[in-house]
């Protein structure tokens, strides 16, 4: 039976000294987050702790409701109490089909929702749902959901996104529905405007996940879709929320299944594919579904730790160890994912020294760290991602090849965006999703745009997608977006493709079959590097990376940034007219 204690904040102090510090250590875990804004009043510094929607979602509540955070006791935005929801024969045509699949919610303890597009419940069907007094008073018909009056929820939140989503817990922003897990979706009219909100609400810990799933087929069904909209809808598997950057379809679908199933065993993964295509969202999206789901995820990129340093990072120290170092010591990210996932990004780029203590923690499951004696064991998936060709690599002297071996006890190699042969369907479902957030689902991806898109070869893969879609959409002032809303560089970045060859299947010019992955993503950067006249910044942005990291891939490729980029073959990089020319 839910009390009224379920409801308060916790009075017991919580002590973070160093936020920052220990940001890596609870990532993903929302009570630790909501604690630290109840004690100090403001959002955490370190907004990794939660899923990015929940990080978000707290940003729109403290930023542009001004609700304190850490507390629910703030002014109320709403009308009148007991204001009745805006009734139309719309909505209560969406009641009488929803009422429909209430049965498949008997023994879920769930109530099912249906609010109005201003987030004012309609009506209210309850299974068993124990309720408290204030979650009571919640549910009454009328009662207002919006972000601004209850803070983040399942219902206001998918009313301002657009999109089904769903919040467990403390990853709600007001104390008041920490007891619950909360669930909306949005139907929409065939204009796209939003018509009513189905909501579910529980008080089962753990079925946000569930709840979300179910009430995503739910309202599929519940939605008359049009010609098109059925389409896309049998092309297209919906992208999870906070996973932006990841599609999932058939072939990502069979690599997230192969990666539960080695989280299990905690065999060691690597995840190969170019920047961009979303292999750390795999990574993290796989940890969210796996049996470690509840110990921690702590990523760290090998390419952004000096290489002095990154031993220490992994296995820590003990304290005195070295001048400078902490008089307490400090645990590396090995213990710190005890129990969890350790995620190593652009592991091609760690020291050839450390590969063989990396490889002995590996087989042996502990390590010792800096100016430590005793060794510590833990229990840790290892999963490792490189954008680089490991064998070439290997073959260089760069890369040991037993720990490449021990490294790969299962290999999973996300596509480029030009390999996909579901490109079309990627690009509407981005679009989508894009314009959801911008508020802006009434605008409409143009042909030509369409017709310049498959022609790209999107060397930044799905980052660059997204990026080039989000800009289009703020410069976009009609229902279409058209070729002009396009950003300016990657207009000129396409020009330069298309003027390097007259054939139609380009694929075949700028990245032929047979070649490596190290080649192929060399030419890339070369010819980003051309296509933005040795602008270093414009090149990184383009290809959706830090301008440092494309540095060192500079380096590590023996370009000499635009000079280098000139001298690669213009069928390749620059086409007839361009500044290689």
């Amino acid at each position: 039976m839910l009390s009224e204690q379920y409801l308060s904040p916790v009075s017991r102090p919580v002590e973070f000294p160093d936020w920052n510090r220990f940001s890596s250590v609870y990532v993903d875990r929302p009570d630790q987050a909501w604690e630290w804004m109840r004690q100090t009043g403001v959002l955490p510094a370190a907004l990794d702790w939660v899923r990015p929607e929940v990080a978000e979602a707290w940003c729109r509540c403290f930023e542009d409701y001004r609700l304190p955070p850490g507390t629910d006791d703030w002014p109320r935005k709403a009308g009148p109490d007991g204001l009745e929801p805006c009734i139309s024969l719309e909505l209560a045509s969406v009641w009488e089909r929803v009422r429909g699949i209430f049965d498949f919610l008997k023994g879920a303890q769930a109530a099912l929702i249906v609010a109005d597009a201003r987030c004012r419940i309609f009506r209210v069907l309850d299974d068993g749902l124990r309720m408290a007094p204030v979650i009571r008073e919640l549910l009454r018909t009328g009662a207002d959901w919006r972000e601004e009056v209850l803070g983040n929820n399942g219902i206001g939140s998918a009313a301002v996104l657009g999109t089904a989503i769903a919040f467990e817990g403390k990853e709600h922003y007001g104390a008041r529905l920490h007891a619950l897990v909360t669930a909306g979706c949005p139907l929409r009219n065939a204009a796209g405007e939003t018509t009513a909100l189905v909501g579910l609400v529980s008080d089962r810990r753990g079925s946000a996940g569930a709840l979300l799933a179910f009430l995503r087929m739910a309202c599929d069904g519940l939605t008359a879709p049009g010609p098109e909209r059925n389409r896309r809808a049998e092309q297209v598997t919906e992208v999870p929320p906070g996973e932006h950057g990841l599609i999932r379809d058939a072939a990502v679908e069979g690599l997230l299944d192969k990666a539960l199933r080695l989280q299990e065993r905690g065999i060691p993964l690597l995840v190969s594919g170019e920047s961009g295509t979303g292999k750390e969202y795999l990574v993290r999206f796989a940890h969210r579904l796996g049996p470690r789901r509840k110990g921690p995820l702590v990523a760290v990129n090998c390419a952004s730790i000096p290489k002095d340093l990154i031993e220490s990072e992994l296995f820590g120290y003990e304290a005195g160890s070295f001048t400078g170092a902490r008089s307490r010591g400090k645990p590396g990210k090995f213990l710190l994912a005890d129990g969890g996932v350790l995620f190593l990004d652009e592991i091609g780029d760690m020291s050839f020294d450390l590969q063989a203590t990396l490889l002995r923690v590996l087989e042996t499951g502990e390590f010792v760290p800096v100016g430590g004696a005793k060794p510590l064991r833990v229990d840790v998936q290892v999963v490792a991602a490189t954008n680089v060709d490991l064998q070439e690599a290997i073959r260089q002297g760069r890369f040991r090849r037993d720990l490449y071996y021990r490294l790969n006890g299962a290999r999973l190699h996300l596509p480029p965006l030009r390999q996909r042969p579901d490109r079309c369907r990627i690009f509407h479902a981005v679009f989508e999703q894009e314009a959801a957030a911008a508020g802006a689902s009434r605008i409409r991806l143009g042909e030509g745009v369409m017709a310049l898109f498959e022609r790209h070869p999107w060397p930044g893969n799905l980052r660059e997608l997204r990026n080039v879609i989000r800009n289009a959409l703020f410069a976009c002032s009609g229902s279409v977006l058209t070729v002009d809303d396009l950003p300016a560089d990657f207009l000129e970045e396409a020009e330069q493709y298309e003027g390097s060859s007259g054939l139609e299947g380009r694929e075949a010019v700028h990245f032929a079959d047979g070649l490596s992955l190290s080649k192929v993503e060399s030419e890339s950067i070369a010819a980003a590097i051309c296509s933005c006249r040795g602008n270093m910044s414009q090149a990184a942005r383009v290809l959706g990376i830090a301008r440092s990291t494309l540095y060192k891939k500079v380096s590590r490729y023996g370009l000499s940034t635009w000079d280098s980029a000139r001298a690669l073959p213009k069928s390749r990089v620059c086409g007839p007219g361009s500044a290689a020319d």
